[in-house]
């Protein structure tokens, strides 16, 4: 295949912009009728030559650079979520830990307990060659245990980013 050199590249953009006059234009000219490749790359340029004539290329305003530099001293501006979506959250959090801590005090979890025997798994038995791998053994009232401290800790936190920062960053006039 035939490669084009950048200075063809830059005549054909010459000629698509009207820049090509007398000797450089008829030898362009002679290019395009010997070269398949000059002749394809002029149909690719042609396009976007066109639409880059039609539309315009939008410059910022003078001031934009100094609007934005002086808005660099700022510093972030620092957003919270909104205290009501927050109190929502943790209303439902608050909600369905009390639920299994119900549960968990009615004996719904009690009998709830057994093994998984590592063994046993589909998967694991192609790759696994050891006779005795141990099982692991799980207490349902324990997992409903960790739960619950999992759902407490996820309010603390909703209660923290939500609720308390956002009303002593208000306070200590940060905000």
């Amino acid at each position: 295949m035939e490669k084009i050199t950048d200075s063809q590249e830059a005549r054909l953009q010459d000629f698509l912009d009207g820049k090509l006059e007398g000797a450089a234009l008829q030898e362009l000219k002679q290019e395009l009728g010997t070269s398949t490749a000059l002749q394809q790359r002029l149909e690719e340029l042609r396009p976007v030559h066109e639409f880059l004539k039609k539309n315009s290329i939008q410059s910022p305003s003078t001031q934009f650079v100094d609007r934005v530099i002086r808005n660099l001293s700022r510093g972030a501006l620092t957003t919270y979520p909104s205290p009501k979506n927050g109190l929502m959250l943790l209303a439902g959090v608050m909600v369905a830990s009390g639920m299994l801590a119900m549960m968990l005090t009615a004996g719904t979890f009690d009998q709830i307990s057994g093994s998984i025997s590592i063994e046993q798994m589909e998967p694991l038995k192609k790759y696994v060659t050891t006779p005795s791998l141990p099982q692991i053994n799980i207490n349902g009232k324990l997992v409903m245990n960790i739960l619950i401290g999992i759902n407490l800790v996820l309010a603390f936190i909703v209660l923290d980013r939500t609720i308390l920062r956002p009303f002593f960053q208000r306070r200590a006039g940060h905000a």
